[in-house]
């Protein structure tokens, strides 16, 4: 009698598995673009510069500031770099924490002949591109007010405008075919692996700034998460019957233990 119910749940068992829903994975492909615009408090059209906004032959037009020089008398002597660097895009859902957008932060030690530098801003626009899936939105972007400090003391300078409502922002920009994108949130990499750079809150301002040493690369990823909602199979007529199949002989097994009983 046990063998038989078991022969006879196999069927249902397999056929309600077939009606369950299952993940599916959908390609996300696109690409993430920065570039730079907006320098203000600092000197970028005198002849003495001390900031300006240069194309990169790897990541495009005005995709790098600079600032300060390691010489008297010659601007941008090895001076502190941020690059908007080109990523592209490819995963398959459900993938976490996607990188979509980057910066490298190269903190120079710079000479400082002058007040100039301690503060200056720019605005990084980050601009995302996807081509599947292709609707309904799949363009988007968000410009970054960023604020960069270059005090004399402690050596390490700090760059604000890392906020969230500027990821919210970002997100609600552009929307893909059957994909979720949710979680969006800044990580940064220290290129020392020594702790010489981080992104953290500022417990006065309540703003977040990311940090990082003299003479330190670093890198700050806005990443996401995509995700597919479940899809359900349409069954065959096959599955079909042996649904049935598998009720009618579990009705006649417990037909049969019914009668036995009596």
């Amino acid at each position: 009698m046990k063998i038989t119910k078991k022969i006879a749940l196999a069927p249902v068992v397999a056929a309600l598995a077939f009606f369950a829903g299952h993940a599916h994975a959908a390609p996300v492909i696109g690409t993430g673009q920065g570039s730079f615009s907006n320098l203000s408090s600092c000197d970028s059209s005198g002849s003495d510069r001390d900031c300006r906004i240069i194309n990169t032959s790897a990541n495009g037009s005005r995709t790098q500031v600079q600032w300060g020089s390691q010489h008297r008398r010659t601007d941008f002597v090895n001076p502190s770099t941020l690059t908007a660097v080109d990523l592209s895009i490819n995963a398959n859902t459900n993938a976490y924490g996607v990188r979509i957008g980057e910066l490298d932060w190269y903190n120079s030690a710079t000479l400082r002949l002058n007040n100039s530098l301690d503060e200056l801003g720019v605005r990084w626009t980050l601009d995302l591109r996807f081509t599947t899936p292709s609707g309904p939105d799949p363009r988007g972007g968000e410009p970054f007010a960023l604020t960069i400090r270059n005090p004399i003391n402690p050596t390490g300078d700090s760059i604000y405008g890392f906020e969230l409502a500027d990821l919210t922002n970002l997100r609600n920009s552009f929307s893909l075919s059957g994909i979720t994108v949710s979680n969006l949130r800044y990580q940064v990499i220290d290129g020392a692996g020594a702790g010489d750079s981080f992104l953290q809150t500022s417990s006065i301002t309540g703003r977040t700034y990311w940090y990082n040493d003299e003479r330190n690369h670093s890198s700050l990823f806005v990443v996401a998460d995509f995700t597919a909602p479940p899809v359900t199979a349409i069954p065959e007529p096959e599955t079909y019957a042996m649904l049935l199949a598998g009720l009618g002989l579990m009705g006649f097994v417990a037909r049969r233990r019914r009668r036995g009983a009596l």
